[in-house]
Parts: C-alpha cells; structure tokens; sequence
C-alpha cells in the first residue's frame, strides 16, 4: 500500500472508530434520558398517588398527569389518572384516557372495573353492570380470585340499590361460591339474600356462621330473622331462645321472643290445628287487626281524614260483629278462613292508610305476610 493509501485508511479507520463511539454515546445518552423520565415519571405517580389517598385528588390529577405525559401508555398511570379525575368530576376527560386504554387491552380487569365506576358516576347503569362482568371475567395480576369476587361484590351493591332483585340473586349465588370465608363478608352476603327475598339461603350462610362460632350473637340474630322471614316461627323461636341464653339482658333478642310467643299462639297455619282452634285463633287475630286500624283512624286528624272513610268503618263494623258473634255449633276450616279474609282486609286498610315502619315485625305483621305467602 502507498503511503497516501495508509494515510487514507487509518483516516477511515479513525472515522468509524469516532462513528462508533458516537452511536455508543447516543445509546448510553438515550438510556440516561429514559431512566430519568421514568424516573421522573414514578416520583410523579407516587407523589400523585399520595395526595388522591389522603383526598386531595385537585392537587393528584397535575401530578399524575404530569407521569402520564411521560409514559403515554402506562395502565397504572392511566388508571390512577383517571381514578383522580372521577374524584374531581372531570369524568369528560377521564373517558378519553380510559377508552385509549381499553382499545388496547379491552380484557384488561381493572381497567374494566374503572369504566364500570365511571359509568356509575355517570348514571348509566345499563353500561356499568356490562363492565362489571368484563372486570369479573377479565384478566387480573396478583390474587385474582380476591379482585374478581371484590368486583362482584360492588356490582351487587349496585344492583341492590337499585333493587334489582332477581338480578342481585343471582350475582349473590355466583358469589357466594368464592366469597372468603370471613364473618363479615358472609354476614353482609347473608344480608343481601335477605334483601333479595331470600331468606333460605340467607339463613344457610347465618347457620354456618352460628357453627363455627356458637358465641356470635349477630349471627344468632342474623339467623333468627332469616327464619322469620320464611315464616318459620318456632325455628326462630328456637334461635332466639339460644341467643338468651348466651346473652339474657339482651333488649332486642328478649323483644324477639315477646313476639314469637305471641305469634307462635296465634299461628293458624299449623297442620294439627282442629277446626275449632283455627277458628279461635282467626278470631283473636281478626281482634288484633281491628284495634291496629280502629286506633289508625283515631290517631290523630290528619291520618283520620284518610283511614276514617267509610268502606274503612265499614270493615270495622262487620270486624266487631264477627267478633261478637257466637262461634258456630260445628265449625269448618272454611268458617276460620272466611274470618283470617275479613282480618287480612282490615291489615291491608291499615297498611295503605297509616304511617307504618317498613321494619315492624309485631305479631299481627308476621302473621299476615305468612298468610300471603
């Protein structure tokens, strides 16, 4: 080689040499950045996250917005951003972040159960419980299990202020199946099936709970109404009983009992009831429902103009003669029923005319929803 040609290829060589030691420098340099913005980017999301917890989510959403404008398409970023925004009301400007991020992963749990809340906060129900099936049957990190029965868990809350009542039962059944055995969660399902006219299973969860800890009142309680509920009043009794027994000064539990000996006297339903025992009991039931709508209508002036009208008193009128009439020579279980019709008459004038707690669970109430049944 010339020396011109030496000359040329150790220039070369000292090009590629810098060229190469540019690029490396270029990487390194683009590494340093990118570790400094995520770092960046973490401390603005902590900080962020910070603030939305202790409820200042103003101050979180600059911050997270701040981590989210540096990580364009981190989901915990994204997430959180929108959780801060739905805090604040921006839910407008939520709604774009969220769809972005569903686009790209629509099977995505979380992000599922967000737009659920999302549409809850924005009243679209119909839209929510469709989100809340997604988040439940979607993809989850970490205890699975846990976060799918925890999102569940909200959609029956949801339906049960809505009073969805066939729905919630059969979110309640689903759940039921893999909700953690804690006192807390199984008394707050047993709850719901109470609300969604369940009471069988609600005192199947109570009677569990009863069994492994024979101490809980609560569940004692819990299991004695569920019993109530279904109109069987001598197993509640039976409860009740046991709960005093563990807990004799009990104010609520000994007001059960008052009233389930009363009822349990009362109770026309029972199969070994002889005609003529029915047909008392008809009659002190019919005596009951005519003091409950007589003191209605005398209560005072302005439930008297309403309870006082005169298909009301005449009720009552036919209520006293019955009463006072003289039991039949030979009395037939249609002679009991026809007096059980003229107090359910009178129960149902009671109900519609008069203030009423939606609790009450007197011994007139428990009768008269038995016989409904």
């Amino acid at each position: 080689m010339t020396p011109a040609g030496t000359k040329w290829a150790a220039t070369g060589a000292i090009i590629v040499t810098v060229a190469i030691s540019l690029g490396v420098a270029d990487r390194f340099l683009a590494k340093v950045e990118s570790a400094e913005i995520k770092k960046t980017a973490q401390e603005s999301y902590e900080k962020g996250s910070r603030l939305l917890a202790q409820g200042k989510a103003g101050d979180a959403v600059d911050l997270l917005s701040d981590a989210h404008a540096l990580e364009r398409e981190n989901p915990d970023y994204e997430l959180q951003l929108i959780a801060a925004m739905m805090a604040t009301g921006k839910i407008a400007t939520a709604e774009p972040i969220l769809t972005d991020l569903l686009l790209r992963q629509p099977n995505d749990g979380p992000a599922n159960l967000t737009a659920a809340r999302l549409m809850v906060r924005k009243g679209d129900t119909r839209d929510a419980e469709a989100y809340y099936h997604r988040a439940i049957y979607g993809q989850w990190l970490g205890n699975s299990a846990m976060q799918r029965a925890s999102a569940r868990m909200e959609l029956v809350d949801l339906l049960a202020a809505r009073n969805q009542k066939e729905e919630l039962l059969a979110e309640l059944i689903s759940l039921q199946a893999g909700a953690p055995a804690t006192p807390a969660i199984q008394k707050r399902l047993a709850e719901l099936f109470v609300l969604a006219n369940a009471p069988d299973r609600a005192a199947t969860v109570y009677a569990g709970l009863v069994q492994k800890n024979p101490e809980d009142i609560e569940a004692y309680e819990g299991l004695g109404d569920a019993e109530l509920q279904q109109g069987q009043y001598r197993a509640a009794r039976d409860v009740f009983l046991r709960a005093s027994m563990r807990e004799p000064d009990n104010g609520s539990i000994h007001e059960h009992l008052l009233t389930l000996d009363t009822v349990t006297g009362l109770d026309p339903t029972l199969r070994q009831l002889t005609s003529a025992e029915k047909y008392r009991r008809s009659i002190r039931i019919l005596e009951i429902a005519s003091e409950a709508l007589d003191q209605c209508i005398s209560k005072d002036a302005s439930a008297g103009a309403a309870a006082g009208s005169d298909e009301n008193r005449e009720l009552l009128k036919t209520a006293n003669a019955t009463i006072a009439g003289k039991t039949p020579a030979h009395v037939t279980n249609e002679a009991a029923e026809g007096v059980l019709s003229l107090a359910e008459k009178l129960w149902r004038a009671e109900s519609t005319t008069c203030e009423r707690n939606s609790s009450d669970q007197n011994a007139l109430e428990l009768i008269m929803k038995k016989l409904a049944q």
